[in-house]
């Protein structure tokens, strides 16, 4: 081995030393999001509620589980108890407010033609913002929700075997065949499901 692969081989130990801790606390959340009878251990009840709805706009049910089919509430639950820092927690439970104060009167007390209306808005205005957005503001709940909710949802079961394309154990390289063999453009679950 020479100096160079010895610098490659340190810096990769010395990385995964830093990332593995996030990793796990990851892995552990999508785990526990997995046990549906805990209850939530960071928000509270109507904060949870209010989560939920807005993770269900983002990732609805269709032929396909929702992302609260999937444990997504939970697994962002226990991200924000046990990923995030102390800031981080209470930027988020501060737009969480800020954006309940925006629907004018409480969120779940909308129909639901208005909770889309007003996520969508607020995902908008996330988006123009982009790298300036407010920490504390409905947008930033809003796009802070979205990112969690899509990360969550594709770790888990429904989201890896079936939105995603999932094989087990792949097959033989096939190079020219036609796209509704290919999964009709539906991307691969490269990761390992996490079920626990």
């Amino acid at each position: 081995m020479n100096r160079r692969e010895w610098l490659k081989c340190m810096s990769m130990l010395a990385a995964g030393a830093v990332a593995a801790p996030s990793l796990l606390a990851v892995v552990d959340a999508h785990a526990a999001a997995q046990n549906g009878d805990a209850g939530m251990p960071f928000f509270s009840k109507p904060q949870s509620d209010l989560m939920s709805a807005v993770v269900d706009i983002i990732i609805p049910r269709s032929d396909t589980p929702g992302a609260v089919d999937a444990g997504v509430p939970r697994f962002i639950d226990l991200m924000f108890r046990d990923v995030y820092t102390k800031e981080e927690q209470q930027n988020y439970t501060r737009a969480l407010a800020a954006f309940e104060e925006k629907s004018g009167k409480a969120f779940l007390q909308l129909d639901a033609a208005q909770r889309k209306a007003l996520v969508t808005e607020l995902h908008q205005e996330a988006l123009a913002q982009s790298k300036e957005i407010d920490p504390v503001s409905a947008a930033a709940f809003v796009m802070t929700t979205k990112k969690l909710t899509m990360l969550g949802y594709f770790m888990s079961q429904p989201g890896c075997t079936q939105v995603l394309q999932y094989v087990a154990v792949p097959g033989a390289y096939h190079a020219d065949i036609p796209l509704s063999q290919a999964g009709n453009g539906r991307a691969w679950a490269v990761e390992t499901q996490l079920t626990i």
